[in-house]
């Protein structure tokens, strides 16, 4: 039996917004002890040396494995925990697949054919200048945003297969199941409940998805994700799948595309990181095929708004 979204108090909302963010906050405590913990055989049982190793940059494996492990806790463990024990509506959802089995290969292509939007949009954001008096908070975005990407382009550096193996599995396959559990199987179905608004819900989740990146600079194209993910999982009727297979397909094409980059399989391939903007008729024809998908993908879904 399923229960209208609105049918709660707002009061019961609130409490269990600020509810799963300290689960989260728990969970990534115990998710850093347990990485540390597996690590200290390596270094002689010095924890002081697992720290160096980590704040040092210079052993990917240790770090992809640390941040692996992180995620794990934060945005899939403790979350699941966190469910079963004070929100079992939520694990309905768990349960629910999609309106339409298509929407899940449509999801996909949605991702693909906005690439170049978002291409253009984080031109953007990329040469976007503060003005005058916000000096100093740019000065900081600036050396927050360059440290960021080092190091980002030093976890994706992938050395062997193994590597890359390990990298896929955490940056795209983690991340995106863990963020669309927490951002859209709960964050979002609670800010909906407390504004009684399902696009504020979507906007509100979206946002915070974007601000714990911590990126400026990246911060448009990346909210503009989340509310992308955020209709995805509406236009099911409420299913995770579709919004967590659109985002491992965003992460594995970053992923994917250094990968082969690296090791020249295509020569020919934009570089990932590149700066520059796509060319307008691209972002022009893909945009409209993705818009096409999205009206296809909404039709075929469940507009039912229920838990």
């Amino acid at each position: 039996m399923t229960e209208h979204i609105h049918q709660r108090s707002t009061f019961d909302y609130i409490v269990k917004f600020f509810g799963i963010f300290l689960a989260i906050l728990c969970f990534t405590l115990i998710g850093q002890a347990v990485a540390v913990a597996l690590l200290l055989p390596l270094h002689g049982y010095d924890v002081m040396e697992v720290f160096n190793s980590l704040t040092s940059y210079n052993n990917r494996f240790e770090l992809l494995l640390t941040q692996g492990i992180s995620a794990l806790f934060t945005f899939i463990i403790g979350p699941l925990v966190y469910g079963f024990y004070f929100d079992k509506s939520y694990t309905l959802q768990l349960r629910r697949p999609t309106s339409a089995p298509s929407q899940y290969w449509i999801s996909i292509f949605i991702v693909i054919t906005l690439l170049p939007l978002g291409g253009l949009i984080l031109y953007w954001n990329q040469n976007v200048q503060l003005p005058e008096f916000l000096s100093g908070v740019e000065t900081w975005f600036r050396t927050k945003e360059i440290h960021l990407a080092e190091v980002t382009a030093f976890l994706v550096n992938f050395e062997n297969f193994w590597e890359f193996l390990l990298g896929f599995i955490v940056i795209a396959v983690f991340a995106g199941v863990g963020e669309e559990i927490v951002f859209r199987g709960f964050l979002q179905r609670y800010l909906e409940g407390i504004f009684k608004n399902v696009h504020v819900g979507i906007w509100l989740s979206a946002f915070i998805f974007s601000a714990i990146h911590v990126q400026f600079y990246g911060f448009f194209v990346r909210m503009l994700l989340g509310v992308l993910f955020g209709y995805l999982f509406l236009w099911s009727g409420r299913s995770l799948y579709p919004c967590i297979i659109a985002h491992i397909t965003n992460n594995a094409i970053t992923v994917i595309s250094v990968y082969l980059n690296k090791e020249e399989y295509l020569p020919e391939m934009k570089d990932p990181f590149s700066t520059e903007a796509p060319e307008w008729y691209v972002v022009l024809i893909s945009t409209v095929i993705a818009l096409g998908l999205l009206y296809y993908y909404r039709k075929l879904g469940n507009k039912k708004i229920k838990i």
